[in-house]
């Protein structure tokens, strides 16, 4: 007659052993998400790195086309680098991937897998630059976008396209976003604002001013997005009570903005155009 407590012990350790190896197999199957996920924050890690101390990156030739890309406004979403953005999403992929969310892992994948082509498609044709960077970003999201269509087998149907359809109309913000929809700043550059700052750049001019103060602010949203090229000197890098930049005190300024253009100060807001006759260059033809 056989032993209730022998037959029980090995019931439990066959139990114990199927449920050991489904979750040997799970563990197996969410692995290549977080190498992925890991690969993308070290990518993305530097990009944030290399954009904060402006150094070129490695594989790239100076003024290469990752240096186009880099220092385009795409490079820039609501005022933070786009690659912090892209560490984020890393993050989130990994963290669904540790709770073995299925769901939560088809969408991000598509998510970022969708920014990626757009991203790279938008270089291409507004910019006719592309980065080996944002193609090894891209690659890995493909990677995940793949895997996570496997893993995601077991959704409705319904909840997979729900989820693309969320990536999809995010991808769609983010395009009015950089069209200028919601944030003219954030839109193309007027080429003769560009022109007129590269220029003022080149005469060596200078354009002081501070982060709080609104006259600084609207002096640089006459030139939108072409704004980022010119001469700025920021004298007040960590705050109103805090001692003027060394440059600014050198410099003699005293109230902000203030211009100084062909060693003449001008201690006011001034037009595009006024700053385009002083740096010589010709107002656009009327249409």
């Amino acid at each position: 007659m056989a032993n209730p407590k022998s037959t029980h012990a090995t019931h439990t350790g066959r139990h114990n052993a199927r449920e050991g190896a489904r979750g040997s197999d799970a563990r197996r199957r969410f692995t290549p998400f977080v190498i992925i996920a890991g690969l993308g924050m070290v990518l993305t890690a530097y990009l944030i790195y290399e954009s904060g101390r402006h150094g070129t990156l490695a594989f790239c030739a100076a003024g290469s086309g990752c240096d186009t890309v880099q220092s385009s406004r795409y490079s820039v979403l609501l005022g933070v680098p786009l690659a912090a953005w892209g560490f984020a999403a890393f993050v989130g992929l990994a963290f669904a991937a540790w709770m073995r969310s299925r769901a939560a892992l088809w969408f991000i994948a598509c998510a970022g897998a969708g920014v990626s082509i757009y991203l790279t498609v938008i270089g291409l044709v507004d910019l006719g630059a592309s980065c080996v960077w944002c193609l090894a970003s891209l690659a890995l999201w493909l990677a995940a976008t793949a895997l996570a269509w496997r893993c995601a087998g077991v959704l409705p149907g319904t909840s997979r396209l729900t989820s693309a359809g969320l990536a999809a109309v995010g991808v769609l913000v983010l395009h009015l976003h950089y069209a200028g929809i919601f944030d003219p700043a954030a839109g193309p550059e007027d080429p003769y604002a560009r022109a007129v700052a590269e220029a003022l750049k080149a005469g060596g001019a200078k354009f002081y001013g501070a982060s709080w103060c609104p006259h600084c602010e609207d002096q640089k949203t006459l030139f939108g997005t072409a704004a980022r090229h010119l001469p700025y000197v920021e004298c007040a890098p960590n705050g109103p009570r805090a001692p003027q930049a060394t440059e600014c005190v050198a410099a003699d300024i005293k109230g902000y903005p203030t211009w100084i253009i062909h060693g003449n100060r001008y201690r006011r807001m001034l037009s595009v155009e006024q700053l385009g006759k002083m740096a010589g260059v010709p107002p656009p033809a009327a249409p």
